[in-house]
């Protein structure tokens, strides 16, 4: 939810579970970035009881929002209070990958809708890309528009990390995989 600086209600985004959104300052404005995952079976939020706002079962009697996970960019104004969409990247892996003993890495086809993005604190650099983790453990960084950049396999596909993807002062990327480290730049 956005707020004015006196306390009133501006706008509002039909998603914000346990997230941090990031801010992008660009061009005297700025952009909010979160994560906006479409659960199955769950509404937006579990203690809402609209239907209209919070359909319970979004594959059958909602086709037009089946399950899927976004990174979307928000402009911080939009229309009838909810805050426009600049652009979203959908998650489409479906693989399931451990990185083995030797470095190598095995993966199965096992979740066809793809993984929730589970970053709590998405990043933003200079340039305006964003970097967040997914809980098929890739670190994605993807650019202004929503397109993939690049994406990097950590350690393993995990049910939720719920870590932040944070920017160090030396340029770069701190993000966190099954219980180890990892930094990411030239």
């Amino acid at each position: 939810m956005r707020f004015s600086s006196t306390g009133q209600f501006l706008s509002y985004f039909n998603f914000g579970w346990d997230i941090t959104p990031a801010i992008y300052q660009h061009d005297g404005t700025y952009s909010i970035v979160t994560k906006n995952n479409h659960y199955s079976g769950l509404a937006p939020y579990a203690s809402c009881v609209d239907p209209t706002l919070c359909p319970t079962d979004r594959d059958t009697t909602t086709p037009a929002t089946p399950e899927e996970y976004f990174v979307t960019q928000l402009s911080p104004t939009g229309t009838n209070g909810l805050m426009n969409i600049e652009w979203s990247y959908k998650n489409t892996n479906t693989l399931s990958c451990t990185r083995n003993a030797d470095g190598s890495v095995t993966c199965v086809s096992d979740h066809p809708n793809s993984f929730e993005w589970c970053v709590n604190a998405p990043v933003i650099d200079a340039n305006g890309v964003v970097y967040a983790n997914s809980e098929d453990g890739n670190l994605f960084a993807l650019i202004q528009g929503g397109t993939l950049k690049q994406r990097i396999f950590q350690q393993l596909a995990l049910g939720a990390a719920y870590t932040p993807a944070s920017l160090g002062g030396d340029g770069k990327i701190y993000t966190q995989n099954a219980g180890h480290l990892f930094v990411v730049g030239k």
